[in-house]
């Protein structure tokens, strides 16, 4: 039975697109089919693995509630790309019957297809965002260790909480640190006080800052294919080895976190 993951936090920035692509990269490479689903309209996750846009992407998918658009990456690896005619998509489904179900009835449609299907979404909390929420079995949110990133979960745990009405038992499952700097001072009060807050979903893996995870899109990949011996691939690497174990142990009911 596949599972659906969500990657979200209101605060842009903090590394969603990257860690869709590094885990995605980390899954497929252990064996399991991989869907990943860029809902953002800077495009992003798409411009990770092809050198140009789509004519048919996401949005078309939204608007015609038909299968989306696959395109193979690797073994084991696909990708439903976006577009900036995301940028539009909210109020062109406000008026939609079932507007918040769109995901799940896009997904019923290859739903089987896959073991896992990593979304990431757009640094918002509309309907697009909404409906990657409604599906979703895990919502794991990327943070830094900044103040605005900590309002960002926050938010992310109301909003949660909201929608439990269409997807029962809706929280916040996951948190991780990204581009993370321990020298700071800010860093390791930021990381006390979310791990204090939010105890055992907190991930105990963090994403060092590294050059290579930003240099990686640049070569149309991911930075386990980019620099697979770099300290952002094994990061990653033990980063998605601890959220399999964690989604193997932990009930899919969960508890609201506010």
């Amino acid at each position: 039975m596949n599972t659906v993951i969500t990657f979200a936090n209101h605060k842009g920035g903090v590394g969603k697109t990257a860690s869709v692509a590094s885990i995605g990269s980390v899954m497929a490479a252990s064996g399991f089919k991989v869907l990943m689903m860029d809902l953002d309209t800077q495009s992003n996750l798409t411009l990770h693995f092809l050198k140009q846009i789509p004519k048919r992407t996401i949005y078309h998918a939204f608007l015609e509630r038909r299968e989306p658009p696959i395109h193979h990456v690797r073994e084991n690896l696909d990708l439903v790309p976006s577009s900036l005619d995301m940028a539009g998509i909210e109020t062109k489904i406000v008026s939609m019957r079932r507007r918040e179900f769109i995901m799940s009835d896009l997904l019923c449609q290859c739903w089987d297809q896959y073991d896992y299907i990593l979304i990431d979404c757009p640094p918002s909390l509309g309907a697009v965002t909404m409906n990657a929420l409604a599906v979703a079995k895990f919502v794991v949110v990327p943070m830094l260790a900044d103040l605005m990133s900590s309002y960002g979960l926050d938010m992310m745990c109301r909003f949660c909480v909201d929608l439990q009405d269409i997807n029962p038992g809706l929280c916040v499952n996951y948190i991780f640190f990204n581009k993370y700097e321990k020298n700071l001072k800010m860093t390791k009060a930021i990381e006390n006080s979310v791990r204090a807050k939010f105890g055992f979903r907190v991930l105990n893996t963090v994403i060092h800052k590294n050059t290579d995870i930003a240099q990686a899109p640049l070569n149309f990949t991911d930075v386990l294919d980019f620099k697979p011996d770099s300290k952002g691939a094994k990061d990653y690497q033990a980063l998605t080895e601890e959220l399999l174990s964690r989604m193997r142990k932990d009930s899919p009911y969960y508890d609201s976190i506010i």
